[in-house]
């Protein structure tokens, strides 16, 4: 994980030396949709706080066996929680891009955490003190709104991945993943391979193989040397489950 130096640091100084400066350059807002939605003032007030970083994909941010020190709000990045089980198996629960934070909880309880957060998707995101930014969320209406609305909607996302993950079949979870990424993304190329693939499903790499294969043959998806794209993305939705419909609308009521 790279750090750059703040594209935001005129944010302070516009603010202190010229407010007509600071009124203009507010029009210049991060991309993660809880910061670029709060008021002029608290995103003036938060912006110190957070430090520019490049993720890397596969970088692992945090242990599930240690607070998280470090909150994460992805620009263009997308960041994936994992259930990490005693034997060493592990799982995707949670996914987090432009739309929100890693991890919101981390905010809201001092325990220990049972997940870990790993990158998926390289790229840029905003990262902060864990407990120095937890003592602004009472200090301002709107980011204390925000991260709640978010934290329900987060709730409803990994509730809705778990009961996906027991009821419904692999090719429909991958299909749900897929779009999901999409999402996030904002496009049809995904950085990825098969064996990222199934680590993040918790299926094996042949199992994987066998359905973008699948996947391919209908005309869904292409692939090719870790590389994947959705070509019709419509087809890609038919053979998602009922799931889709539900994370999808929980994603679009955060983004409204």
């Amino acid at each position: 994980m790279v750090a750059t130096q703040s594209p935001y640091s005129f944010i302070s100084d516009a603010r202190r030396e010229r407010p007509d400066a600071f009124k203009a350059s507010m029009n210049n807002r991060p991309l993660n949709k809880i910061l670029s939605e709060l008021p002029d003032s608290e995103l003036a007030r938060v912006m110190p706080l957070l430090k520019p970083v490049s993720l890397a994909a596969g970088e692992r941010l945090s242990e599930g066996d240690a607070r998280n020190r470090f909150i994460y709000f992805p620009e263009t990045s997308v960041i994936s929680v994992f259930a990490d089980m005693s034997d060493g198996k592990t799982a995707e629960v949670g996914m987090i891009g432009f739309e929100g934070i890693a991890e919101v909880t981390s905010l809201l309880d001092s325990r220990q955490p049972s997940q870990s957060l790993n990158v998926s998707i390289a790229g840029k995101a905003l990262r902060a003190s864990t407990e120095d930014f937890a003592r602004q969320i009472f200090d301002g209406d709107g980011l204390q709104q925000r991260l709640l609305e978010y934290a329900a909607a987060y709730v409803a996302h990994v509730s809705q991945r778990s009961a996906c993950a027991v009821l419904h079949r692999l090719k429909q979870r991958f299909a749900i993943w897929l779009l999901l990424l999409a999402d996030r993304l904002k496009g049809d190329v995904i950085e990825i391979t098969q064996e990222q693939i199934g680590e993040h499903l918790g299926a094996r790499r042949a199992g994987i193989t066998v359905l973008v294969a699948e996947l391919q043959a209908v005309g869904a998806i292409a692939h090719s040397r870790g590389r994947l794209r959705i070509v019709d993305r419509s087809k890609l939705e038919s053979i998602a489950c009922e799931c889709y419909s539900a994370l999808a609308l929980d994603q679009q009521q955060t983004l409204n």
